[in-house]
Protein backbone atom coordinates (compact mmCIF):
# COMPACT_ATOMS: atom_id res chain seq x y z
CA UNK A 1 0.00 0.00 0.00
CA UNK A 2 2.77 2.43 0.87
CA UNK A 3 4.35 2.19 -2.56
CA UNK A 4 1.12 3.14 -4.27
CA UNK A 5 0.81 5.98 -1.79
CA UNK A 6 4.09 7.48 -2.98
CA UNK A 7 2.80 7.33 -6.55
CA UNK A 8 -0.47 8.99 -5.58
CA UNK A 9 1.44 12.03 -4.35
CA UNK A 10 3.81 12.50 -7.29
CA UNK A 11 1.88 15.56 -8.34
CA UNK A 12 2.43 16.77 -4.74
CA UNK A 13 0.29 19.75 -3.94
CA UNK A 14 -0.59 20.56 -7.55
CA UNK A 15 -1.59 24.04 -6.45
CA UNK A 16 -0.12 26.13 -9.17
CA UNK A 17 -3.10 27.44 -11.06
CA UNK A 18 -4.29 24.80 -13.54
CA UNK A 19 -6.80 26.23 -15.96
CA UNK A 20 -8.98 24.89 -18.77
CA UNK A 21 -10.00 21.53 -17.39
CA UNK A 22 -11.35 19.28 -20.10
CA UNK A 23 -14.94 19.58 -18.91
CA UNK A 24 -16.26 22.93 -20.01
CA UNK A 25 -13.03 24.88 -19.39
CA UNK A 26 -13.77 25.02 -15.68
CA UNK A 27 -11.39 26.53 -13.20
CA UNK A 28 -10.42 24.01 -10.52
CA UNK A 29 -12.53 24.61 -7.41
CA UNK A 30 -9.66 25.15 -4.98
CA UNK A 31 -10.86 28.51 -3.65
CA UNK A 32 -7.82 30.48 -4.73
CA UNK A 33 -9.53 33.25 -6.71
CA UNK A 34 -11.90 36.07 -5.71
CA UNK A 35 -15.55 35.83 -6.82
CA UNK A 36 -16.00 35.97 -10.58
CA UNK A 37 -18.54 38.80 -10.64
CA UNK A 38 -16.45 41.62 -9.20
CA UNK A 39 -16.37 43.63 -12.47
CA UNK A 40 -16.53 43.19 -16.23
CA UNK A 41 -12.84 44.08 -16.46
CA UNK A 42 -11.92 41.30 -14.04
CA UNK A 43 -14.14 38.85 -15.91
CA UNK A 44 -12.23 39.63 -19.09
CA UNK A 45 -8.89 39.01 -17.34
CA UNK A 46 -10.11 35.69 -15.95
CA UNK A 47 -11.36 34.59 -19.33
CA UNK A 48 -8.12 35.51 -21.09
CA UNK A 49 -6.12 33.47 -18.57
CA UNK A 50 -8.61 30.62 -18.79
CA UNK A 51 -8.09 30.27 -22.55
CA UNK A 52 -4.34 30.88 -22.13
CA UNK A 53 -4.29 34.11 -24.11
CA UNK A 54 -1.53 35.48 -21.94
CA UNK A 55 -0.73 38.55 -24.04
CA UNK A 56 -4.31 39.82 -23.87
CA UNK A 57 -4.42 38.96 -20.14
CA UNK A 58 -1.28 40.97 -19.45
CA UNK A 59 -2.57 43.94 -21.48
CA UNK A 60 -5.85 43.97 -19.58
CA UNK A 61 -4.05 43.66 -16.24
CA UNK A 62 -1.79 46.59 -17.13
CA UNK A 63 -4.83 48.65 -18.13
CA UNK A 64 -6.47 47.82 -14.81
CA UNK A 65 -3.35 48.87 -12.89
CA UNK A 66 -3.10 52.15 -14.79
CA UNK A 67 -6.75 53.03 -14.19
CA UNK A 68 -6.87 51.82 -10.58
CA UNK A 69 -3.34 52.01 -9.14
CA UNK A 70 -4.58 51.47 -5.57
CA UNK A 71 -6.59 48.37 -6.48
CA UNK A 72 -4.89 45.19 -5.28
CA UNK A 73 -6.34 43.23 -8.20
CA UNK A 74 -3.83 44.63 -10.69
CA UNK A 75 -0.77 43.03 -9.06
CA UNK A 76 -2.90 40.12 -7.82
CA UNK A 77 -3.87 39.06 -11.34
CA UNK A 78 -0.34 39.68 -12.52
CA UNK A 79 0.70 37.14 -9.89
CA UNK A 80 -1.95 34.66 -11.04
CA UNK A 81 -0.70 35.05 -14.60
CA UNK A 82 2.88 34.45 -13.43
CA UNK A 83 1.81 31.32 -11.54
CA UNK A 84 0.09 30.00 -14.65
CA UNK A 85 3.32 30.51 -16.60
CA UNK A 86 5.33 28.94 -13.74
CA UNK A 87 7.23 32.16 -13.09
CA UNK A 88 7.00 31.63 -9.36
CA UNK A 89 9.37 34.33 -8.14
CA UNK A 90 7.66 36.87 -10.35
CA UNK A 91 4.37 35.71 -8.83
CA UNK A 92 5.73 36.24 -5.31
CA UNK A 93 6.79 39.79 -6.12
CA UNK A 94 3.39 40.59 -7.62
CA UNK A 95 1.44 39.11 -4.72
CA UNK A 96 3.55 41.01 -2.21
CA UNK A 97 2.67 44.25 -4.02
CA UNK A 98 -0.99 43.22 -3.84
CA UNK A 99 -0.56 42.45 -0.12
CA UNK A 100 0.80 45.95 0.48
CA UNK A 101 -2.34 47.41 -1.13
CA UNK A 102 -4.89 45.11 0.51
CA UNK A 103 -3.88 42.25 2.83
CA UNK A 104 -6.98 40.15 2.20
CA UNK A 105 -7.46 36.36 2.34
CA UNK A 106 -7.21 35.91 -1.44
CA UNK A 107 -3.80 37.57 -1.49
CA UNK A 108 -2.63 35.50 1.49
CA UNK A 109 -3.71 32.23 -0.17
CA UNK A 110 -2.17 33.07 -3.54
CA UNK A 111 1.07 34.24 -1.93
CA UNK A 112 1.15 31.05 0.13
CA UNK A 113 0.77 28.98 -3.02
CA UNK A 114 3.63 30.85 -4.67
CA UNK A 115 5.85 30.34 -1.62
CA UNK A 116 5.02 26.63 -1.70
CA UNK A 117 6.03 26.47 -5.35
CA UNK A 118 9.55 27.62 -4.44
CA UNK A 119 9.71 25.36 -1.34
CA UNK A 120 9.44 28.21 1.16
CA UNK A 121 7.30 26.13 3.47
CA UNK A 122 7.51 28.31 6.57
CA UNK A 123 6.22 31.27 4.58
CA UNK A 124 3.55 29.06 3.01
CA UNK A 125 2.34 28.07 6.49
CA UNK A 126 2.43 31.69 7.66
CA UNK A 127 0.27 32.93 4.79
CA UNK A 128 -2.24 30.10 4.94
CA UNK A 129 -2.70 30.64 8.65
CA UNK A 130 -3.14 34.37 8.07
CA UNK A 131 -5.84 33.52 5.54
CA UNK A 132 -7.53 31.31 8.13
CA UNK A 133 -7.51 34.11 10.69
CA UNK A 134 -8.97 36.57 8.19
CA UNK A 135 -11.68 34.25 6.88
CA UNK A 136 -12.20 31.22 9.14
CA UNK A 137 -15.21 30.05 7.11
CA UNK A 138 -13.08 29.50 3.98
CA UNK A 139 -12.37 25.85 3.17
CA UNK A 140 -9.38 26.49 0.93
CA UNK A 141 -6.61 27.12 3.50
CA UNK A 142 -7.59 23.90 5.28
CA UNK A 143 -7.35 22.04 1.98
CA UNK A 144 -3.92 23.46 1.17
CA UNK A 145 -2.64 22.77 4.68
CA UNK A 146 -3.91 19.21 4.41
CA UNK A 147 -2.02 18.78 1.15
CA UNK A 148 1.12 20.11 2.81
CA UNK A 149 0.89 17.65 5.68
CA UNK A 150 0.18 14.65 3.47
CA UNK A 151 2.68 15.54 0.72
CA UNK A 152 5.65 17.02 2.54
CA UNK A 153 5.43 15.67 6.10
CA UNK A 154 3.48 12.43 5.49
CA UNK A 155 1.57 13.20 8.68
CA UNK A 156 -1.66 11.63 7.50
CA UNK A 157 -3.55 11.94 10.77
CA UNK A 158 -2.98 15.71 10.84
CA UNK A 159 -3.67 16.00 7.11
CA UNK A 160 -6.98 14.18 7.60
CA UNK A 161 -7.95 16.68 10.30
CA UNK A 162 -7.44 19.55 7.86
CA UNK A 163 -9.37 17.80 5.08
CA UNK A 164 -12.27 17.16 7.43
CA UNK A 165 -12.27 20.86 8.36
CA UNK A 166 -12.25 21.77 4.65
CA UNK A 167 -15.23 19.50 4.07
CA UNK A 168 -17.13 20.98 7.00
CA UNK A 169 -16.95 24.28 5.13
CA UNK A 170 -17.33 22.90 1.61
CA UNK A 171 -18.79 19.38 1.62
CA UNK A 172 -18.86 19.30 -2.20
CA UNK A 173 -15.10 19.74 -2.68
CA UNK A 174 -14.24 16.49 -4.43
CA UNK A 175 -10.48 16.85 -4.03
CA UNK A 176 -10.76 17.10 -0.25
CA UNK A 177 -12.82 13.91 -0.30
CA UNK A 178 -10.16 12.21 -2.42
CA UNK A 179 -7.23 13.21 -0.24
CA UNK A 180 -9.11 12.40 2.95
CA UNK A 181 -9.70 8.97 1.41
CA UNK A 182 -6.01 8.71 0.67
CA UNK A 183 -5.17 9.43 4.32
CA UNK A 184 -7.58 6.68 5.35
CA UNK A 185 -6.03 4.34 2.77
CA UNK A 186 -2.55 4.83 4.18
CA UNK A 187 -3.91 4.27 7.69
CA UNK A 188 -5.54 1.02 6.47
CA UNK A 189 -9.05 2.32 7.12
CA UNK A 190 -10.21 0.71 3.92
CA UNK A 191 -13.98 1.10 4.24
CA UNK A 192 -13.63 4.80 5.02
CA UNK A 193 -11.20 5.26 2.15
CA UNK A 194 -13.61 3.55 -0.23
CA UNK A 195 -16.47 5.80 0.87
CA UNK A 196 -14.42 8.96 0.34
CA UNK A 197 -13.21 7.86 -3.10
CA UNK A 198 -16.74 7.01 -4.18
CA UNK A 199 -18.01 10.38 -2.95
CA UNK A 200 -15.14 12.16 -4.69
CA UNK A 201 -15.99 10.41 -7.95
CA UNK A 202 -19.69 11.27 -7.63
CA UNK A 203 -18.99 14.95 -6.98
CA UNK A 204 -16.48 15.27 -9.82
CA UNK A 205 -19.01 13.80 -12.22
CA UNK A 206 -21.81 16.04 -10.93
CA UNK A 207 -19.58 19.09 -11.33
CA UNK A 208 -18.54 18.08 -14.85
CA UNK A 209 -14.86 17.85 -13.92
CA UNK A 210 -12.78 15.20 -15.62
CA UNK A 211 -10.33 14.01 -13.00
CA UNK A 212 -8.81 10.56 -12.66
CA UNK A 213 -7.83 10.78 -8.99
CA UNK A 214 -10.94 9.06 -7.52
CA UNK A 215 -10.52 6.20 -9.99
CA UNK A 216 -6.86 5.87 -9.03
CA UNK A 217 -7.84 5.56 -5.38
CA UNK A 218 -10.45 2.89 -6.07
CA UNK A 219 -8.05 0.99 -8.33
CA UNK A 220 -5.38 0.98 -5.61
CA UNK A 221 -7.88 -0.48 -3.15
CA UNK A 222 -8.77 -3.24 -5.61
CA UNK A 223 -5.11 -4.07 -6.19
CA UNK A 224 -4.46 -4.17 -2.45
CA UNK A 225 -7.36 -6.62 -2.16
CA UNK A 226 -5.80 -8.78 -4.89
CA UNK A 227 -8.55 -8.01 -7.38
CA UNK A 228 -6.55 -6.80 -10.39
CA UNK A 229 -9.30 -7.53 -12.93
CA UNK A 230 -11.54 -5.02 -11.16
CA UNK A 231 -8.65 -2.61 -10.74
CA UNK A 232 -7.99 -2.70 -14.48
CA UNK A 233 -11.27 -1.06 -15.45
CA UNK A 234 -10.79 1.65 -12.84
CA UNK A 235 -7.16 2.28 -13.78
CA UNK A 236 -8.06 2.58 -17.46
CA UNK A 237 -10.72 5.13 -16.61
CA UNK A 238 -8.20 7.09 -14.54
CA UNK A 239 -5.89 7.29 -17.54
CA UNK A 240 -8.72 8.32 -19.84
CA UNK A 241 -9.57 11.19 -17.52
CA UNK A 242 -5.96 12.16 -16.79
CA UNK A 243 -3.84 11.19 -19.81
CA UNK A 244 -0.99 13.50 -18.74
CA UNK A 245 -0.81 12.19 -15.17
CA UNK A 246 2.15 9.78 -14.84
CA UNK A 247 0.70 8.29 -11.65
CA UNK A 248 -2.31 7.03 -13.58
CA UNK A 249 -0.12 5.34 -16.17
CA UNK A 250 2.03 3.79 -13.44
CA UNK A 251 -1.04 2.40 -11.76
CA UNK A 252 -2.35 0.97 -15.02
CA UNK A 253 1.08 -0.54 -15.74
CA UNK A 254 1.16 -2.26 -12.34
CA UNK A 255 -2.33 -3.59 -12.85
CA UNK A 256 -1.49 -5.00 -16.27
CA UNK A 257 1.67 -6.54 -14.84
CA UNK A 258 -0.34 -8.25 -12.09
CA UNK A 259 -2.54 -9.71 -14.82
CA UNK A 260 0.49 -11.00 -16.74
CA UNK A 261 -0.05 -8.61 -19.65
CA UNK A 262 3.57 -7.53 -19.81
CA UNK A 263 3.65 -6.06 -23.31
CA UNK A 264 0.80 -3.69 -22.44
CA UNK A 265 2.41 -2.95 -19.09
CA UNK A 266 5.65 -2.02 -20.86
CA UNK A 267 3.79 0.50 -22.99
CA UNK A 268 2.35 2.15 -19.89
CA UNK A 269 5.69 2.21 -18.08
CA UNK A 270 7.19 3.86 -21.16
CA UNK A 271 4.50 6.55 -21.18
CA UNK A 272 4.93 7.14 -17.46
CA UNK A 273 8.69 7.54 -17.82
CA UNK A 274 8.19 10.03 -20.63
CA UNK A 275 5.70 12.08 -18.59
CA UNK A 276 7.98 12.10 -15.53
CA UNK A 277 11.64 11.95 -16.67
CA UNK A 278 12.83 12.02 -13.04
CA UNK A 279 11.08 8.76 -12.13
CA UNK A 280 13.75 6.09 -12.06
CA UNK A 281 11.35 3.42 -10.80
CA UNK A 282 9.25 3.63 -13.96
CA UNK A 283 12.39 2.92 -15.97
CA UNK A 284 13.33 0.02 -13.72
CA UNK A 285 9.91 -1.56 -14.09
CA UNK A 286 10.09 -1.02 -17.85
CA UNK A 287 13.46 -2.78 -17.81
CA UNK A 288 11.94 -5.72 -15.93
CA UNK A 289 9.09 -5.93 -18.44
CA UNK A 290 11.54 -6.09 -21.33
CA UNK A 291 13.38 -8.92 -19.58
CA UNK A 292 10.15 -10.89 -19.18
CA UNK A 293 9.34 -10.27 -22.84
CA UNK A 294 12.81 -11.40 -23.94
CA UNK A 295 13.66 -8.04 -25.50
CA UNK A 296 17.24 -7.98 -24.25
CA UNK A 297 18.51 -5.01 -26.24
CA UNK A 298 15.68 -2.80 -25.06
CA UNK A 299 16.23 -4.09 -21.52
CA UNK A 300 19.92 -3.19 -21.67
CA UNK A 301 19.26 0.32 -22.96
CA UNK A 302 16.54 0.91 -20.38
CA UNK A 303 18.75 -0.31 -17.53
CA UNK A 304 21.41 2.20 -18.58
CA UNK A 305 18.80 4.98 -18.55
CA UNK A 306 17.56 3.82 -15.15
CA UNK A 307 21.05 3.98 -13.65
CA UNK A 308 21.58 7.47 -15.01
CA UNK A 309 18.27 8.81 -13.70
CA UNK A 310 18.67 7.03 -10.35
CA UNK A 311 22.08 8.66 -9.90
CA UNK A 312 20.56 12.09 -10.57
CA UNK A 313 17.23 11.84 -8.75
CA UNK A 314 17.33 8.76 -6.51
CA UNK A 315 15.16 5.66 -6.60
CA UNK A 316 11.93 6.78 -4.85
Amino acid sequence: MRRFGIEARTACLAITVAWAHAAGNQEPPEGLLPPADRSQRILEIRQAILVKDFEIARNKIEQLSEREPRNFEGPFWLGILALERQNNYEAIRAFRRAEALDPNPYVFKALGVAYYAVHQYKLFLLKMNEALQKQPSDFAPYYYLGRYYDSELTDFAKAATYFREALRRNPDHFRSHYYLGYCYEVEQKIDQAEAEYVRSRELAELQGVKDGLPYQGLARLRLAADRPAEALMLARRAVELGPRDPAGHRLLARTLGDLGRHAEAASEWKISAALDPTDSQALYRLYRCYLVLGETEKARDTLARYRKIAALYGTN
